[in-house]
Formats: C-alpha cells, structure tokens, sequence
C-alpha cells in the first residue's frame, strides 16, 4: 500500500501542474503580444481638460503646409533631462506627418561638428525642409509651430513700415504700439524693416508691402507723391487709419476710392460686453467668401475705429471684410453723457465696414491693399482680445499672397491667464490677506496660551 501511494503521487502533481504550466505559458505570451503589438499599435488619447498632452489645431495646421519630408536633428546630450521633452514633443508632429524623421546627436561626440555648425552649449534643434533650415534653442511647441511655419514660405516677404508720422511702433513697448504682433510677423517668416519716406526719391513698388501703422502727424506733400506714385506702379499696401488722426494722406484715400467717415464708429453690441468706453466697436460679419476671412468667425474688438465707405464706380475689385453689428452708428458729437444717434445728419448707422481689401491688375502684377479703420486692434493693449490676432495675421498673409498660411497662426499657450470677476477677487484677496493670516495667528495663540496656562 505503501508503495502504491508513493507511485501514484506523482501521477496526480504532474496532471495538476500541467495546466499551471499551460497557463502561465500562455499569459507570459499573451502579456509579450500585447508588449510588442502595443509598441508598434498605439494611439494617444487626451483627457485634460485644456489639452495639454496634443498639438494645438494651429500647429497641425501648419505641419500640413509642408508638402514633403521634413527632418529634425537635436544635438543634445543623451543624460539630459530635457531630452525625454524634446522626443515626446516631437513625437507629437511625427503623429501628424509620417515623413517627419528625429535623429539625437550627442555634441561630446563630435566636437569638430559642433564648432563648424556653431551649436549653441545648451543644445539646438535644427530642422531641415527642401534645403531650407531653421534652428531652434528653445524648446515649446509655440517656437517649433512656428519654425515650420518659416520653412513654409517659399520666398521672403518683406513689410516696410514708414516712420516720423507717430506711427505705432514695431519695437515699441506701451500698449498702443504693434511691438507684440510685429515680433509675431517676425517669428513666422516675416522680414520687418522701416523706412522714412522724407529721405526717399522713390518707392520700388517690388520690394515688398509697405504699411502705414495709425499716423498721427501729417506726411508731407512729397511723401504723399511718393505713395501715390508707389500705388500707380502696383505696389501693395496696408494702411491702418485712425479717427482724429489729420494724417494728411486724403490724396490717398481718394486714389483709393475709401471714404473715412466722420466721427468715431460706436456700438452698443460692445457695451453689452462690460466696455467700459463707449467708441468700442465689434466686428462680427465678416466677408465669407474672400480668401482673408473665409471660415473665420471670431468676434473682433475695435476700440476707437473710424467706419469706412468705398465709391463703387471705381477700378478695384473691393470687399468689405469686416464690419460692426446692425446696432452701431458713427458718432460726431462728444463722448460725455449720454452719446445717442442722431445729432449731426453727417451720422449713419447700421452694419459699417471697419476693414476693406481692394485688389486690381496694376503693373502686370495683382496688387492687393488693406485699409482698416483702427490700428488698435493690433495693438499691445488690444491684440490678445477675442479674434484680434487671428484676423491680424489673416490681413497680413493675404496681402503678401501667402493664401496657404492664411488662418494658420501661432499656437496659443493654455491656461496663460486666468480671468476672474471682482467678487472672485476679493474672495481670494479675503482669504489670502485676511482668512489665512487669521487662522494661523490664532492657532499660535491657542499654542501659547496652552504652554503658558498649561
């Protein structure tokens, strides 16, 4: 009996331990399928609340303007921590165009390189686009947008700003100059230059667009030959006008066959947003099948704007871009008390255009101008509200023929600025200066007292 016990033992481990074999085999093995399948088939998904973890629609927008393979280089050492960054951000471009290469070169490795491609010490990223490239040194999807957005355009587009009319600065700093929207013009691709008309015989209509940025003095009667002759020869323009400003260019206007109205352009659509002012305008119709505002629908904040009519009969083939809701009029009178329609007949009310597009065959060449009635929607102090930007960079690219980078700006950061009521305000104020500090002088009391009483 013994000896049967001890013979059959074995019988019944082996015939329990097959199945456990049997089964931890085939997890090991299911667990490997799902390892190598789930590193070569996978998807991202993001759950935060602002995106984070995926490209702005901005970015992918402008990574499908390349029409073929792009590479990315880094020169960065392997041990640094920002390396696992600059993968994991680069991984999301590469989810949106398949032909984007990333290679890491560590800089300690070849050093003669480094010198003849002058890396910066901390590292670089150099992207290469059909013989064309871009270096970067700081890393965020913003400045990468827009590198790509530089390697998009083909040729160099050149803005030329006039001066010595108190214009608004590209390199100014206060809230009225366009110090902000010009850096952006710049990051995207754009060469930015100024130029005194008062030191020119002639203007080469072949240079580039030539912008007029909100006068507030006069331009002389030689300058405003020089503008009338430059428009002649097919040269484009954009020219930002402003309400009080006597910038003596009515010649200009004429040419143009543009009307300044008289007055400032008022809005109670704008009021009803908490304007405090009320020479603030809204832009909320926009010319739907023009290529500058096709598929655009922000609303637009124009703060002091003067309204604009154009003479029909003339030679340009014009659209009215932008305009002000049916609640607005152009007010003549004083802005003191209570403003109403009505008081001078030189008023008018209703839809009025604040921004045109005037194109024609000039020169052999189609020669395309803007002419907006406010400069302060691009301004510092005005540009980051609603749609300001974006409809910015629409103007400037379709006037320098960019049609593809149209709609496509730079990508925002989220969650830059936090807006808060007043009673939100003062709520945190409360806690922060009164609630917080109380709390914490009287729990330091109640420890004194106890230590001294016992």
């Amino acid at each position: 009996m013994k000896a049967a016990h001890h013979n059959g033992k074995p019988s019944i481990t082996k015939a329990l331990m097959s199945p456990i074999l049997f089964r931890t085999g085939l997890i090991v093995l299911c667990l490997s399928m799902a390892c190598i399948f789930g590193h070569r088939l996978y998807t991202r998904i993001d759950v935060t609340a602002a995106a984070h973890n995926s490209l702005a629609p901005e970015s992918i927008a402008s990574v499908e303007l390349l029409n073929g393979p792009m590479d990315v280089e880094v020169f960065i050492n392997p041990l640094d921590p920002l390396s696992e960054a600059v993968t994991d951000l680069l991984s999301k471009y590469q989810a949106h165009k398949s032909d984007l290469t990333v290679s890491l070169t560590d800089p300690a490795l070849d050093p003669t390189r480094m010198r003849a491609l002058d890396v910066a010490p901390g590292g670089e990223i150099f992207l290469h686009y059909q013989n064309r490239t871009q270096r970067l040194t700081q890393l965020s999807e913003q400045s990468l947008t827009l590198a790509v957005q530089r390697l998009a355009r083909e040729d160099s587009r050149k803005l030329f700003f006039t001066v010595g009319h108190g214009e608004r600065a590209i390199d100014g700093k206060t809230n009225a100059d366009i110090g902000l929207f010009a850096r952006q013009l710049a990051d995207s691709g754009f060469e930015l230059d100024t130029i005194n008309l008062s030191e020119q015989s002639s203007i080469n209509a072949a240079l580039g667009t030539l912008v007029i940025a909100g006068p507030m003095n006069r331009f002389l009667a030689n300058e405003v030959a020089l503008l009338l002759d430059y428009l002649s020869n097919g040269g484009n323009l954009i020219w930002l006008t402003e309400p009080s400003s006597d910038d003596g260019l009515t010649a200009v206007a004429i040419e143009l066959g543009i009307e300044r109205l008289p007055g400032v352009v008022i809005d109670i659509a704008a009021q009803q947003l908490q304007v405090d002012r009320p020479d603030f305008a809204i832009a909320n119709n926009y010319a739907t099948k023009h290529q500058a505002t096709q598929g655009f629908s922000s609303i637009t904040l124009f703060p002091q704007a003067v309204g604009l009519s154009f003479q029909a009969d003339r030679e340009w083939q014009v659209s009215a871009l932008a305009q002000s809701g049916d609640q607005a009029w152009t007010e003549t009178g004083a802005l003191s008390g209570k403003v109403e329609f009505g008081d001078d007949p030189q008023e008018v009310s209703g839809s009025i255009p604040l921004v045109f597009a005037l194109e024609r065959e000039q020169a052999n060449k189609q020669q395309r101008v803007i002419v907006a009635g406010d400069g302060d929607f691009l301004a510092d102090a005005w540009l980051a509200n609603g749609g300001n930007r974006d409809l910015g960079n629409r103007l400037f690219n379709w006037s320098v023929d960019d049609t593809a980078l149209i709609g496509v700006s730079a990508p925002t950061v989220a969650d830059a600025q936090v807006n808060l009521s007043r009673l939100s305000m003062f709520s945190l104020a409360g806690v922060a200066l009164l609630l917080l500090p109380g709390l914490m002088f009287a729990a330091s009391t109640g420890v004194w007292y106890r230590r001294q009483h016992g």
